[in-house]
């Protein structure tokens, strides 16, 4: 089968309680239907899916809540995973990862698995970044409010019923517009959320900006006609240390009738010089050997890249080789035993698994080169800190040993029974210092209004150079976004026009708008309609949205969606059964791995007890989760 990449599959989905297991069930590729009546756990079970993926619930069931973990069989995009995530009240918990199916992933110590928090560290990727990274689907590095995580992409690919008809997105309390729209491009195949990260700093850079402009003003006003800028400040200091230059060759050139000097200062001062030039040269010793562990540093983590890139080219090779049919044993040349079933070895007749579901050898050499190359990094920014602070240490020990080397050349000279014109030339050295000392104070005064006038500039110039690159980008999607906004607007309209007799609005429909920004959708410039239209509507393009994404390979939605509302808001049986149908109809016309998870209470007979439903039909007495 065709793989459209990147692609959600859950297998098998286990809840445990204590040593207990309350839930066990196996799904598949397709539609898997979750069946009972109401308040038999069926939206339990869709919370509890959602939550193994890496999802956030803030509110439990009390049944859910007294339950302690939940192991996820998984396929990414064809790699098998286990995911076991701690049940817990905040939602923030972390996820333990492991390779391969839930039964092999049992008999490992949970020691032995990968264990990932919830937010990123230094030194540790989260486990909505392995994730992703194992789908292939970019993510933000930060794990601010406006970072997009794994939870924050399963809001479009889970219909729950807690949030509003008239919203095309689960509720989220960070949500908002820029992350709607961004999620929404980056999901249809838009944008690889660079243009979002540049949206979100612009916004940054114009309230900075702002702050400022307010802040340049307040200083204008305080200073009004004193401000002199830094140039002409500098200007005036560098006449002012040329004179006093050469006022100190004047006296320099004057001959000292006597020799009379301060033996006990300059011996201090002496003392100390030699104390600077010993560590001054100690700075420079360690500035050459943290340079020296950065460059070591640099090389080995340009290994491990190039270790981890030969490493991804051997499971390419592998994934290559395995395709192959050998005609003839490459050892002894003789034909093979070939085996016409594409679940069998070309070579050897032994049973593999499935295409949808290939084990990769590399995933843990991976993630152990993956937690090297970060070390690394960390300790790269510890010594660069530690060059900056050695460089600092450097300067300032140099510059102290200048003045105490001018103090003591200054001491040693003679200055008893000077002439006058030599006491002259000194009181007008001191003078000038004095001057000089006054400007720096000056040029100290309006250093924070320079600093303003550097640091609004640099604002601004950043901010038009991220305008002109959002425009650009923006200019460059439009017309593939009107492009697919065509095509899930017409699978949206197969879908409500297959809804006779219930909303005439749906039947006469000619144009379906949408806006991921502004988290709705439309039929015909109309957004309200009764309840359990509204219900229909927004479960349809939901379906269509999916149904685009199995049609043109540039989607980077997961082709996995769950829904948990179809039902919702008095939806009568009959209309519910057309929508089931619906549901089976896109699927069956889908030739890639896929899946779509929904709840029922009303199940059309025809689908009752079919290879779509997985588990029993709940009830009061029969439980999804069992509980004793």
């Amino acid at each position: 089968m065709m793989q459209f990449k990147p692609f959600i599959i859950v297998n098998r989905l286990v809840i445990t309680k204590g040593k207990n297991i309350v839930y066990n069930e196996k799904f598949h590729s397709g539609v898997n239907i979750i069946r009972g009546k109401n308040s038999s756990g069926k939206s339990t079970i869709a919370d509890f899916i959602f939550y193994s993926l890496g999802g956030e619930l803030t509110k439990w069931k009390e049944e859910a809540s007294s339950c302690s973990f939940t192991y996820i069989e998984v396929n990414l995009s064809g790699k098998v995973f286990t995911l076991r995530r701690e049940i817990r009240e905040s939602s923030k918990a972390g996820m333990d990862i492991v390779e391969g199916t839930y039964d092999a992933s049992i008999a490992i110590e949970i020691t032995n698995w990968f264990r990932y928090p919830y937010s990123a560290t230094e030194n540790k990727e989260s486990f909505y970044q392995v994730i992703l990274k194992e789908l292939g689907i970019p993510y933000t590095k930060s794990d601010s409010s406006n970072s997009i995580t794994l939870h924050q992409l399963l809001r479009l690919m889970y219909v729950d019923q807690m949030t509003s008809l008239d919203r095309l997105f689960k509720f989220d309390k960070f949500d908002n517009a820029n992350k709607r729209k961004a999620i929404g491009e980056l999901l249809i195949g838009l944008s690889d959320l660079n243009l979002y990260q540049h949206r979100v700093r612009l916004q940054k850079l114009d309230s900075n900006l702002g702050k400022k402009i307010d802040e340049i003003g307040t200083l204008h006003k305080f200073f009004g006609n004193e401000i002199r800028t830094a140039e002409a400040i500098d200007i005036e200091i560098a006449n002012k240390e040329t004179e006093l230059a050469n006022l100190e060759r004047k006296l320099d050139s004057e001959d000292p009738k006597d020799i009379n000097t301060e033996n006990s200062i300059s011996n201090t001062l002496r003392d100390e010089i030699r104390e600077l030039r010993s560590a001054l040269q100690s700075f420079e010793n360690r500035k050459l050997s943290v340079n020296f562990e950065l460059s070591d540093s640099e090389r080995f983590i340009k290994s491990l890249l190039s270790r981890l890139e030969a490493l991804e080219d051997s499971s390419r090779t592998i994934d290559a080789l395995s395709n192959i049919g050998f005609k003839y044993c490459p050892s002894c040349f003789q034909p093979t035993c070939n085996n016409s079933s594409v679940n069998h070895c070309g070579l050897c007749g032994n049973d593999t698994p499935n295409n949808e579901t290939k084990f990769d050898p590399t995933f843990k050499i991976r993630k152990e080169i993956e937690f090297q190359i970060s070390e690394s990094n960390i300790m790269i920014s510890l010594r660069q800190k530690e060059l900056t602070k050695l460089e600092s240490d450097i300067s300032e020990t140099s510059n102290n040993l200048k003045l105490k080397k001018s103090k003591l050349e200054i001491i040693e000279k003679p200055i008893k029974q000077m002439s006058q014109k030599g006491r002259d030339i000194l009181i007008n050295i001191g003078t000038i210092s004095r001057e000089i000392q006054q400007l720096g104070f000056a040029k100290l005064r309006f250093s924070n209004l320079y600093e303003l006038y550097s640091e609004r500039d640099a604002i601004q110039k950043e901010f038009n150079h991220l305008s002109d690159i959002v425009k650009g980008f923006e200019s460059s999607i439009e017309r593939e976004m009107k492009s697919k906004k065509k095509m899930i607007s017409k699978f949206t309209m197969q879908i409500i026009h297959a809804d006779l007799n219930h909303e005439e609005a749906f039947n006469n429909a000619k144009n379906i708008e949408f806006d991921f920004k502004e988290d709705r959708v439309s039929v015909d410039e109309r957004v309200l309609f009764s309840a359990s239209s509204m219900v229909y509507l927004k479960n349809a393009f939901r379906l269509a949205l999916f149904q685009g994404s199995c049609e043109d390979t540039s989607f980077l939605y997961p082709r996995f969606l769950i829904m948990d509302n179809i039902e919702d808001k008095g939806m009568e049986p009959e209309r519910s059964h057309i929508f089931q149908n619906e549901i089976i109809r896109v699927s069956a016309a889908i030739n890639i791995p896929h899946q779509i998870i929904f709840t029922t209470s009303m199940i059309d007979d025809d689908l009752n007890d079919s290879r779509y439903c997985v588990g029993e039909f709940y009830y009061d007495e029969n439980k999804s989760l069992k509980i004793r």
